[in-house]
């Protein structure tokens, strides 16, 4: 709490003691009955009173008179205390309105205000998020460019070495624009149902001319509710590192892709894994591939980076599978996508 607000807040509750202490007198007043110790202030409130006091020897009429003008000024009294209780309480009812009203003004304009920061903020994200993804995907395709153009082995050597400068520059320049901002918003991401076997089919024939990718047992049915985008994005990941990370005696990358139902307490998964035959990872190697800018060989930082954080987004988990990874076998990820029923509620 501000200082401010915390003497604002003191100055009303002095406000309401005050008033309520003023009632408190006014009623005793009205009523003509004061208690201890506040009879003490009879001669201050009602100095009138000394005014008719009966003398001993007054006659009967004279003391009736007295005390008819004692009630008279009784009656006066209590209707003006009476007044000023009812013209105080109504200002004061005025004035709790207006600091209630003041309050509830303001509690708007916070609420409004929080919204606009909601929208600027949300705003801000798509931007960074689109930004990222851009340029990732910039990235990914520039590279499959540039391992098509390696596959003509009748171009000149001088215009593979400006094309490889060319490429060189865009991939320095998609750097810098990735760097607008590595976030992602998992509010911002459009999940549904994807159909497995209809996309993993789809990246196999788009990458034809690179892999041979093979099915190991049967690709569920569309039960995954996941980001088709972002998801076919860490599949297009996970081809090409192992197209980029193939041994050097093969022509081309071989992929093989295997999909089970796989329960972890008391929730239910779809298991995929990518198995390649490439040049593998040692232990050390397999710690830190999912952890950005701490890979020892280039590439990993980003596309597993970015995998784990997709797959994060999906409730999922991804690991590197270490019964079949070894430096000189290949490489095995693994992917656990939560089913349809919990990811309803992502």
């Amino acid at each position: 709490m501000s200082l401010s607000s915390a003497f604002n807040k003191a100055r009303r509750l002095i406000a309401l003691a005050v008033m309520v202490f003023t009632w408190a007198l006014l009623g005793m007043v009205y009523l003509d009955k004061f208690i201890e110790p506040f009879d003490r202030l009879i001669p201050w409130l009602m100095p009138w009173k000394g005014l008719y006091t009966i003398p001993v020897q007054a006659g009967q009429q004279e003391r009736l008179s007295i005390l008819q003008g004692l009630l008279n000024a009784s009656t006066r009294v209590s209707d003006i205390a009476f007044l000023v209780m009812a013209v105080s309480f109504s200002v004061f009812s005025v004035y709790l309105t207006l600091i209630y009203q003041q309050k509830q003004r303001r509690s708007h304009e916070n609420r409004l205000l929080l919204l606009k920061n909601q929208e600027i903020a949300r705003r801000n994200e798509f931007i960074r998020y689109i930004s990222a993804t851009i340029g990732h995907e910039f990235k990914n395709n520039l590279g499959r460019i540039k391992r098509r153009i390696d596959l003509l082995v009748d171009l000149p050597q001088g215009v593979k070495r400006r094309i490889d400068d060319n490429m060189g520059k865009l991939f320095a320049d998609i750097d810098i624009f990735k760097k607008i901002s590595d976030e992602r918003e998992a509010g911002l991401i459009d999940f549904a149902k994807i159909n497995l076997r209809e996309m993993l089919e789809r990246l196999a024939e788009q990458y034809s001319d690179l892999a041979d990718i093979t099915f190991q047992g049967s690709i569920p049915p569309p039960t995954i509710f996941a980001s088709k985008v972002l998801l076919k994005t860490v599949f297009e990941n996970l081809i090409d590192n192992a197209i980029k990370y193939k041994k050097p005696q093969q022509p081309r990358a071989r992929i093989s892709v295997s999909c089970s139902m796989d329960i972890d307490t008391t929730r239910r998964y779809v298991s995929l894994s990518f198995q390649d035959e490439g040049t593998g990872m040692d232990e050390e190697q397999m710690d830190r591939c999912f952890y950005k800018s701490r890979s020892t060989q280039e590439g990993w930082g980003e596309g597993l980076y970015f995998a784990k954080y997709v797959v994060g987004l999906h409730a999922g988990k991804i690991r590197v599978g270490k019964e079949y990874t070894a430096p000189g076998k290949g490489t095995e990820i693994i992917i656990n996508l939560p089913f349809v029923e919990e990811t309803l509620y992502v």
